[in-house]
């Protein structure tokens, strides 16, 4: 060969080998850029294939997914980055990483195609964009969220609960659902979280979607009882994103519901949502985990407005109790289900003592215009409760003449209080009498109907509205609950069942004050009726149980069931109770048609006893998984009305190995309840 021409031919190669590198033959090559001394240039561009221009139902996916295109120099380019980005705030929605944003790689053709889009709960329209690397402009897609269609059969209903994974974790959940008559699900969305980094992937600000599904509601139309099943777009919910909830109707507005699923264990509620904003003063109690995961609750009063002051009390395990700390809440604005983000209000006593400052990012859902339900969603910690609104009464120490009070601590401190008092004549907040139980099972010690001696409550010691407190001294010395924080809530207002606006009205919300209980919270209500005759008819009832049945110690099982109560005698109906037992305390995993039954004894005014240590022994009975297990549980009730009614366990058999608290109430069948149909037989839940 010509040595002039081998030796171009050599140079050509190198040329060839060093690719994109300036330099060879004297030429720039610029990816994107001019070329210098009339070399080759490298233009990436990306473009928008398909996937714009959809539209879908908020908290609904979109039909197809977003396609982009990327060429080099107008020819495919495979190998390249594509990142895919929405709006982090307004109308926008999230791929299947459960975020606004992801990344995915161009194939052979030079095409990158999205996972699923769905859509948030807020309507309008945005644009996703889509950018490669090495290109100098994005590719647009414009999508719109649309309103769901709102029908007079189609209603929102907001659920809360926590309770035991069966992992052994605490978590807590919140979220609103859109059911039609039929018990389809037409949209709706959740938050959750377990405080060990397992949360809804876009908190605080995008919760997971929950997807429609048709036939997921299905309740007895005699009883109220059924199933409500839920996938949700996140795999560590539930049974990988499944989630099967037990629910027994109240009325057709309000449920108390467990999780059943085998993935985890908790006690809640369902109710209708009657508005998506709040305003006014509020007061609110919630309980959960601090970051070392030991129990603490907070407790307090807030105006719901951004910018709006209150005042907190915290009880935290790890940090002890600091109260009357002012806070200034900042809140985002609701979503077309109700949620809302809002921040200010902080763990000021685990802060103080750990040396760290804790702010907690709150989701709220808001049930009415003065109720609310909120949730911790914060990576190393979490809690759930309530706020409800105080409306426009000024508070005293007249405003409470005669009650009953609960209190369930969980997770570290595990325990449970349920009172009754009547306050004296001279308006200074003194309880003439009361008599109340305490099971504080993590300290073994039990103090039963005993009385109350020189106990008081107090809303006049602070210049803030509704904010005040409760001294309770037991007659027997042990019990370690005395100190309760008392936050006032509209005299209008059900605690239980925030859409009823006609019976056991008023009262207040209480936390546990005392430092070697944190983790405890509560209500305090009107009495109104301790006629035990009156305690008669239908009942739909619930417990949230702690137990030392098993080698796990501390572990939980939670029940939701009809109850029918005909002279004096408590029994189901046909269809039985459901439990939740996921750490086979006693009944490996979740078991429909269990059945309990008493004949309570009316001992005094407002207070009802099943125990095997009465003369005549009236234990609860039990008849679990189809009567593999028979325990019996020894058993209070205290009567606020002839419609409300709590109950609290004291173990079983005499032995304090077991407590449990929940509300008994009256039932009403005036209005047909959602998804009525004869519910199918169901097997038990799957553990994850």
């Amino acid at each position: 060969m010509n040595r002039k021409i081998y030796a171009s031919f050599l140079a050509s190669c190198a040329c060839l080998a060093l690719g994109f590198l300036a330099g060879c033959g004297g030429s720039s090559n610029k990816s994107g850029g001019g070329g210098g001394g009339g070399g080759t240039t490298t233009t990436v561009a990306i473009a928008a294939t398909s996937g714009g221009g959809q539209s879908a139902t908020v908290s609904t996916a979109f039909a197809n997914p977003l396609v982009a295109t990327v060429t080099s120099n107008g020819s495919a380019a495979s190998g390249v980055t594509v990142t895919f980005t929405a709006p982090s705030s307004g109308a926008s929605g999230t791929f299947a990483n459960g975020k606004a944003t992801e990344t995915d790689t161009t194939n052979s053709s030079g095409v990158a195609t999205s996972s699923a889009f769905t859509a948030n709960a807020t309507a309008g329209s945005y644009t996703v964009t889509a950018s490669a690397t090495g290109a100098t402009s994005s590719a647009s897609f414009g999508l719109t969220n649309t309103a769901a269609t709102v029908t007079s059969t189609n209603n929102t209903y907001v659920y809360y609960a926590s309770g035991q994974e069966a992992s052994g974790n605490y978590f807590a959940i919140a979220g609103a659902v859109t059911l039609d008559s039929a018990g389809d699900i037409i949209g709706g969305e959740q938050d959750y979280n377990d405080g060990v980094g397992n949360t809804s992937p876009g908190e605080p600000n995008t919760p997971d979607t929950i997807t429609p599904a048709t036939g997921a509601l299905v309740v007895d139309p005699t009883t109220g009882i059924g199933t409500l099943a839920m996938s949700v777009n996140n795999a560590n919910v539930g049974d990988q994103g499944t989630e099967l909830f037990d629910v027994q109707f109240v009325n057709a507005n309000h449920a108390l519901i467990v999780q059943a699923d085998g993935s985890a264990t908790s006690s809640g509620t369902l109710d209708l949502q009657s508005a998506t904003t709040t305003t006014g003063n509020f007061a609110f109690a919630v309980s959960g985990v601090n970051p070392l995961q030991s129990s603490v609750d907070l407790g307090g009063v807030f105006a719901a407005t951004s910018g709006g002051a209150g005042t907190l009390d915290v009880n935290d395990f790890d940090g002890g109790v600091l109260t009357t700390n002012p806070v200034t809440i900042t809140t985002t604005a609701a979503d077309a289900y109700g949620r809302s983000v809002m921040t200010g209000i902080s763990n000021v006593s685990y802060a103080a003592f750990n040396g760290a400052p804790a702010p907690i990012n709150f989701v709220t859902y808001a049930v009415g215009p003065e109720a609310m339900r909120m949730i911790d969603v914060d990576t190393t910690d979490t809690a759930v409760g309530s706020a409800f609104g105080q409306g426009s009464t000024t508070f005293s120490n007249t405003s409470l003449t005669a009650g009953v009070f609960t209190l369930l601590g969980q997770w570290s401190e595990q325990y449970g209080t349920v009172g009754q008092f009547t306050a004296d004549t001279n308006g200074d907040g003194g309880i003439a009498s009361g008599t109340a139980d305490d099971n504080e099972l993590s300290n073994g010690i039990q103090a039963e109907n005993t009385s109350l001696i020189g106990s008081t409550y107090d809303l006049e010691s602070a210049a803030i509205n509704g904010y005040g407190s409760m001294s309770l001294n037991f007659q027997t010395s042990a019990v370690q609950v005395s100190s309760l924080g008392l936050y006032m809530t509209d005299p209008n207002l059900n605690l239980n069942d925030p859409n009823n606006t006609t019976t056991d009205l008023g009262g207040g919300l209480v936390i546990d004050l005392d430092t070697p209980l944190p983790g405890g919270i509560g209500v305090v209500i009107p009495q109104t009726d301790t006629t035990a005759t009156d305690f008669n008819g239908n009942y739909a009832a619930g417990f949230q149980d702690f137990n030392y049945f098993s080698t796990c110690g501390g572990c939980e099982f939670d029940m939701v069931g009809p109850f029918t109560v005909t002279a004096g005698a408590l029994s189901t109906a046909s269809i039985g109770a459901d439990d939740s037992d996921p750490l086979d305390t006693l009944t490996g995993m979740e078991t429909t048609g269990d059945t309990y039954s008493s004949t309570p004894l009316a001992v005094s005014a407002g207070y009802f006893s099943m125990s095997s240590l009465n003369t005549t022994a009236n234990p609860l009975a039990a008849s679990l998984n189809a009567g593999a297990v028979t325990p019996s549980f020894d058993t209070d009730i205290y009567q606020a009305s002839a419609t409300t009614l709590y109950w609290l366990n004291f173990g079983s058999l005499g032995v304090q190995d077991t407590v449990f608290l929940g509300a008994i109430e009256a039932q009403s069948t005036a209005t047909a309840f959602p998804g009525s149909k004869r519910p199918a037989a169901r097997g038990q839940g799957k553990r994850k």
